[in-house]
């Protein structure tokens, strides 16, 4: 007696999804295995379409582990993106299939069934060695290469055209031709010799207050806060000897009945200090030799406002700036600080510690967890296309020659030192948000939108994960037995952060709460921290007095001998400022292929405790996005950076 099985293969929702090629269907049961039936699609498969068939077995198949597809072509061969396939077996029940993944040849593709499960849990020898073929393809398709010494490592394909098709952003923008700069010119309709002051867009809110207020101290001191970068001011506990600020230099500053020591004491004298670009020569091949690190020591004063009352150029203790002298050396004083601002922005806290980390645990995450695994299903959807994004970076911006090379004091020799000293200060603390900020000493600082937003955000992700581990995860003991998260672990430790014990970052997890934190640390990473250094570079950036990506004059060495003149001259307003606008414009623009925060459009997880899950996320995310917008309508200038509806699922633009 014959047995009907109801099949239904689903093309994704992708751009070129769909084929004219012939697709086969075989299912894979614990009692045997079906013919190879080939789906009855007389007119070609298209993008977010479904099509099902009944396939017939000469018996029962027994319970659905595996569905093998395949694909023929004729004359030319026509890529596919299977979406999900689901089988209604003739007892009701469903069997998902979940797949997401690209058919680009011949090769059978082979899709286990969609229950969440980890290798010690399969059941079956041919669930084990479905497993060991997977992971044998993924670890092939996925190796690690060094970058440069003492910098994480990188996926081994150097070109775009190299990596897996399922690595590949499947429509966006071309970052290749985008990231050309003649190109740039002529699509966005700007002509050479235009000066920086045509470029500002006065619809920006934003934009429009930076070209008209940059030169003031309350927005220098703002965007410490809630800039392109807040996450680099401290609380000052101590005036460093290197910085020899005295009473009698920020006394007038700080308003009477009180000394620069009661404010250190009452915690409202803050210092950003840029020590890790001491040492670093700038890019004198591109003719850019000025790089400083800067110190600059700020104040909360009695109505709730930071602002700037020294700064000091580099990191021996030289002329202090402050507030009383000429307008001129307290400009220029300012705009190095922005200037080494943009540099650690740039390079550390985007590239390295989103872009960077977000492509370890990319690769980790392809190398170490099979398509089961609960962690694999939570994770993806944050490391999908950042191998793309970064693979495009690295031709263009940051290649030999490229954006970096052009228009930053930090191109050149200079990026790889500069990586490399963040790595060496990177540490699990710093990558926790809850700990950064209490190492950061920064609870209580007015007006820090970024934290407050920061930490919804996180809380959220935090509550998700740890809905999603103890669904899968019983105990502690549970964790420590999962070898795939073992090895998962250990690959982040070993390839993102070298094996550096001093990091704190794991290499191993012993308990659920480690491996909640941790996960959340990831996913954190890849979406709110990367939106909150990504979204604003050109709103801030599109004044160039506001980001001076380079310093084409040396620093002053002495007060009282700066004119505007002098100013004029160390902005560089050529080629140079005209690769950091575009570039920073490009960056900007939204992915077309791209989901928010929350938004998981590849069904993954078939649990109905774990869907729950996520519809209690995606709740809490728009609850923290009415609390924002609400926040925003009594605010001057908007934070929108850490809104939900702005949050890429992750690294990929």
């Amino acid at each position: 007696m014959k047995v009907k099985y109801q099949v239904t293969i689903g093309t994704g929702k992708v751009f070129g999804a769909g084929t004219n090629d012939q697709i086969s269907v075989m299912l894979v049961g614990s009692l045997g295995s079906s013919e190879e039936v080939r789906i009855g699609n007389l007119f070609p498969l298209t993008p977010s379409k479904s099509y099902t068939m009944t396939l017939k077995t000469k018996s029962d198949l027994g319970g659905l582990l595996l569905v093998k597809l395949f694909k023929k072509f004729g004359l030319f061969e026509d890529d596919w993106y299977c979406g999900c396939v689901s089988v209604k077996t003739p007892n009701e029940l469903i069997y998902n299939f979940p797949c997401y993944s690209w058919m680009t040849d011949s090769t059978p593709m082979v899709i286990i069934e969609g229950a969440a499960r980890k290798r010690h849990e399969f059941n079956s020898p041919i669930l084990e060695q479905f497993w060991v073929d997977e992971m044998q393809k993924r670890q092939e398709d996925y190796q690690w290469d060094c970058y440069a010494p003492g910098v994480p490592h990188k996926i081994h394909h150097d070109k775009l055209e190299d990596l897996p098709r399922d690595a590949k952003i499947p429509v966006g923008r071309p970052m290749g031709i985008l990231l050309c700069i003649s190109e740039c010119f002529s699509r966005l309709a700007l002509g050479e010799q235009r000066s920086s002051e045509t470029w500002i867009d006065s619809k920006t809110s934003i934009k429009k207050y930076v070209k008209d207020h940059w030169c003031d101290d309350w927005c220098f001191s703002y965007q410490f806060l809630n800039g392109l970068d807040p996450t680099l001011i401290k609380q000052c506990k101590e005036i460093p000897e290197k910085f020899p600020v005295t009473e009698q230099m920020v006394g007038p500053f700080l308003g009477p009945n009180t000394s620069l020591q009661q404010e250190v004491q009452k915690g409202n004298i803050y210092l950003v200090d840029y020590e890790m670009l001491d040492g670093i020569k700038a890019n004198p091949k591109a003719g850019h030799e000025c790089l400083e690190a800067p110190m600059c020591l700020l104040y909360v004063n009695p109505v709730n406002e930071l602002l700037p009352i020294a700064i000091q150029i580099t990191q021996k203790p030289g002329p202090i700036f402050l507030p009383s002298d000429s307008k001129w050396d307290w400009r220029l004083a300012k705009m190095w600080v922005r200037n080494a601002d943009v540099q650690e922005h740039q390079l550390v806290s985007h590239l390295l510690r989103t872009h960077l980390f977000g492509e370890v645990f990319s690769i980790a995450t392809l190398r170490s967890l099979a398509s089961s695994h609960p962690i694999f299903k939570l994770l993806m959807p944050h490391v999908k296309y950042t191998l793309h994004i970064n693979t495009a970076a690295r031709n263009s911006l940051i290649s030999e020659g490229g954006v970096f090379d052009q228009a930053f004091s930090s191109g050149g020799t200079a990026i790889v030192e500069v990586l490399q000293h963040g790595l060496e200060r990177t540490t699990y603390e710093s990558m926790c948000l809850p700990d950064n900020l209490a190492a950061r000493g920064v609870e209580k600082i007015p007006n820090y939108y970024f934290r407050d937003d920061a930490q919804k955000i996180w809380l959220a992700i935090n509550k998700f994960t740890e809905n999603i581990v103890d669904l899968y995860y019983k105990n502690d003991a549970s964790v420590e037995i999962d070898a795939e998260i073992q090895a998962w672990v250990n690959e982040i430790y070993t390839k993102g952060f070298l094996a550096n014990p001093l990091s704190g970052f794991p290499s191993s997890f012993h308990s659920k709460t480690e491996l909640i934190k941790f996960l959340t640390m990831v996913i954190f990473t890849c979406t709110g921290l990367h939106s909150a250094v990504n979204l604003g570079q050109h709103e801030w950036s599109a004044t160039l007095e506001n980001c001076p990506a380079i310093m084409m004059k040396p620093a002053p060495t002495e007060k009282g001998k700066v004119t505007e003149e002098d100013i004029e001259e160390t902005l560089a307003r050529g080629s140079e400022s005209r690769a950091v606008f575009i570039t920073t414009f490009l960056l900007g623009q939204p992915a077309h292929d791209t989901t928010i925060l929350g938004m998981y459009t590849e069904q993954r997880f078939f649990e109905a405790v774990a869907k729950a899950h996520i519809e209690d996320f995606e709740k809490a995310l728009l609850q923290i996005e009415r609390e924002i917008t609400k926040r925003n309508q009594d605010i001057c200038l908007h934070y929108t950076y850490l809104q939900p509806s702005l949050i890429d699922n992750s690294v990929a633009i």
